[in-house]
């Protein structure tokens, strides 16, 4: 018995740092939500409850580490924290792709971050900063190769920002086109800055809140990304955006109809929505409505409201959510997908010529590259 005292020794040691790796790791972790820059991690970290969720292991991505440890007020792990913590230059999109691509580390870094169980990742980026501009498309490939899924909240910057972040959003935007596994969810940061809503509770919702709200209701659906990526793949449709009607009595609207009706006054981008091709649908709603709507019922009802709205190829409504809860209110989440970009982008691409053309006289950037990148969006109207 005396000589299995140092095996003993031993296995306390492993339990002891097993137990030490259990903050780190998040039991039966499937999903991980990525934030890149500082606008959506500053949403998220008011109320760091959906980088808590059980299953879900949350990752910050920005320049610094330790600006994300002060921006956390202590809510984030070591291990949730991922900056590039470099002395080279972020602003622009072509500062940073080259540091992220050509530099192993970074990577390296993320990988041993994404522990083996995690299969589908929510990424949200605002894509008008240097960082946000190029992770995301990278982190779109990078993923894939990884054999992670990924559904990417791309927020657009203001209209009245100056033409440097559209400059990046431009860049951004059409690099994520030109990658074949991209499945990205574009909202307008104005849009959300206006937005008005109500919650589960019915309380009022005011601004950009609306992110994290949407974000929690996208990692409580386990199947959300795989289903949401496998629509992209069949109807080859790379950009979506958000119609939502959150937190919706039916007591008081009367009809799953009118619920519907309201989300067209709180769009997250401007597009036409007869451009629109495919729809997929996330609800979440009391189980003590799940015989008066049934899941057919709801396919029906949204079927009926788009039919002079748009000719669509295909619907999706996901298995709804169903939830304890003494109200009767739903929320419903609609992602539209295939609407026409040109109208954006050309904007877009008037408003940073000017900046445009300082880059390339500058030499950061050759004009050859741009056009190659820019172009990319038009080969996609087709």
């Amino acid at each position: 018995m005396e000589g299995d005292k140092p095996r003993c020794g031993v296995i306390e040691s492993i339990e002891k740092h097993i137990e030490l790796l259990k903050p780190i790791l998040p039991k039966h972790a499937r999903q991980a939500i990525i934030c890149i820059g500082e606008y959506p991690a500053k949403i998220l970290l008011k109320e760091p409850t959906v980088a808590k969720n059980n299953g879900t292991l949350p990752i910050f991505i920005e320049k610094s580490s330790e600006d994300l440890a002060k921006w956390s007020h202590s809510s984030l792990e070591s291990n949730d924290v991922l900056g590039l913590d470099t002395d080279n230059d972020t602003h622009f999109w072509f500062h940073v792709l080259p540091h992220v691509t050509k530099d192993d580390a970074f990577i390296s870094r993320l990988k041993s971050k994404l522990i083996d169980n995690v299969h589908d990742a929510i990424i949200v980026s605002s894509i008008w900063d240097g960082v946000g501009s190029a992770l995301l498309p990278t982190l779109i490939s990078q993923l894939k190769g990884w054999d992670i899924n990924s559904v990417a909240l791309a927020v657009l910057p203001s209209k009245v920002q100056p033409s440097d972040v559209h400059f990046n959003a431009l860049a951004s935007i059409s690099m994520c086109v030109s990658k074949d596994t991209a499945t990205v969810l574009l909202a307008d940061r104005d849009h959300l800055e206006s937005y008005v809503g109500v919650d589960r509770e019915g309380s009022t919702m005011k601004g950009n809140g609306i992110v994290d709200y949407l974000l929690k209701l996208m990692s409580a659906k386990e199947t959300f990304v795989q289903e949401l990526t496998e629509m992209s793949r069949s109807f080859k449709v790379k950009m979506y955006t958000i119609l939502s009607a959150t937190g919706a009595s039916l007591k008081i609207y009367g009809s799953l109809e009118n619920i519907l009706n309201t989300a067209l006054f709180k769009p997250f981008l401007t597009f036409d929505l007869a451009s629109v091709s495919v729809l997929y649908v996330l609800l979440r709603m009391p189980l003590s409505l799940k015989d008066k709507l049934s899941k057919g019922k709801i396919e029906l009802a949204i079927a009926n409201w788009f039919k002079e709205k748009a000719s669509l190829k295909s619907i999706q409504v996901s298995e709804p959510i169903y939830v304890e809860d003494v109200t009767d209110r739903i929320d419903i989440v609609m992602f539209v997908g295939g609407f026409d970009l040109t109208e954006m982008l050309t904007a877009l691409e008037k408003k940073v010529r000017t900046i445009k053309s300082q880059t390339v006289k500058h030499g950061f950037i050759k004009e050859d590259e741009w056009q190659a990148i820019v172009k990319i969006w038009e080969k996609e109207k087709d």
